[in-house]
């Protein structure tokens, strides 16, 4: 079992940050952006911790694959976005993904890689006013 941590901020925007072995260290992964990391702390954000199961078993790379499925609204913004599991062999994660796109209407697909305890989104984010 992994722990997938994402951040929302006020607009519901979502931030995928990372997956981590442990719900705690998630938690304690989300409060530090919340408290620290520019945007997070300046603006009211949530955040989430989902459970995702591992389909097979992880080796020494510490890299688990992911697919994603979402659909674009008519300002652009992603919508209706789907995540699987989390798949330690490749070839597994490219065969569900193609038996996906078949089952889900999807706009766009990405099978991506990710390395377990790193966090992805560290920039933070900024508010432009007009």
């Amino acid at each position: 079992m992994l722990y997938s941590l994402t951040i929302y901020n006020e607009m519901n925007e979502g931030f995928f940050i990372g997956l981590f072995k442990s719900y705690d260290k998630a938690r304690q992964i989300a409060q530090n952006y919340l408290s620290t990391v520019s945007g997070f702390r300046d603006y009211p954000c949530i955040y989430e911790i989902t459970e995702k199961q591992v389909i097979g078993t992880i080796n020494n790379s510490m890299k688990v694959h992911v697919i994603w499925g979402w659909n674009e609204d008519k300002e652009g913004h992603n919508i209706d976005i789907w995540c699987s599991d989390c798949y330690a062999n490749l070839r597994d994660a490219e065969q569900i993904m193609a038996d996906s796109k078949k089952h889900f209407k999807k706009q766009e697909w990405s099978l991506d890689t990710y390395l377990i305890e790193q966090c992805y989104w560290t920039d933070g984010f900024v508010r432009i006013f007009y």
